[in-house]
């Protein structure tokens, strides 16, 4: 049980912690192997692009004062990042790649929230955007370490959506947490319980579609065909919690 001044993000924090050993299990599976090969990482990339630029659009779209007081700094913004990104390692034609089934019922998921209850998209907000201020930040110093797969020639490219310029990501996290804090002091207790357990599905989903990417069509298969660093990818997304306690 917790008491009144334990925060909301930290109840959040304890409450799904269950979730995150599965994606420890996908992770470490493949941490060793899986940094090298530029085609893969934009596979990852090209998944959890479609999911950020909904979030992004929806907020946008949607009269939901909640949905942007998250969004506390403009450069929280990924999607331009994503697309410049995306056409360096998969081609100026990536976005005719074909989404997964899972990709496609996550989407839906997305859209059945803003349709029926879209305070709820605040969690995706929250966990994905942490995640990607906390574990995407340490992936991508990854990359940088290891190199591609060929050694011999440093990487000239700088990714983009995993780089925040000169903001301190600390302080940026720092005031995602406040703000979801601030948002949850004017939820009754039903609503937070509601809100908990759609932020443990929001890992669920995240390796459910993590899990099916190597089940897509002949063309995202090939881009693939070494599909290990798009687990690593989704360390910044699905167990950032555990690299920022």
């Amino acid at each position: 049980m917790f008491s009144k001044e334990e925060s909301f993000t930290t109840r959040m924090r304890y409450e799904t912690r269950k979730i995150h050993s599965v994606s420890d299990a996908l992770v470490n599976a493949k941490f060793a192997v899986s940094l090298k090969d530029p085609s893969v990482w934009g596979g990852g990339l090209f998944v959890f692009y479609h999911i950020f630029a909904y979030l992004e659009d929806a907020k946008d779209r949607l009269n939901v004062p909640e949905l942007k007081k998250l969004f506390v700094d403009p450069v929280m913004e990924r999607k331009h990042e994503f697309e410049v990104d995306l056409a360096e390692y998969l081609g100026d034609d990536w976005h005719l790649l074909p989404k997964s089934p899972e990709l496609e019922n996550y989407l839906q998921h997305l859209r059945n929230l803003e349709r029926d209850k879209p305070i709820l998209l605040l969690a995706y907000i929250y966990h994905l955007y942490l995640g990607m201020l906390s574990g995407g930040q340490i992936l991508a110093k990854k990359r940088n370490l290891f190199g591609e797969a060929d050694q011999e020639k440093p990487r000239k490219y700088q990714d983009r959506v995993t780089c925040f310029g000169n903001i301190d990501i600390g302080e940026l996290k720092k005031k995602m947490k406040q703000a979801m804090n601030e948002i949850a002091e004017n939820m009754t207790e039903d609503e937070k319980l509601e809100f908990i357990e759609e932020s443990n599905h929001v890992f669920i989903m995240n390796n459910l579609v993590v899990n099916s990417i190597q089940g897509q069509s002949q063309i995202i298969n090939r881009i693939l065909y070494k599909s290990s660093l798009v687990l690593l990818f989704v360390v910044g997304v699905t167990i950032a919690y555990k690299m920022v306690r």
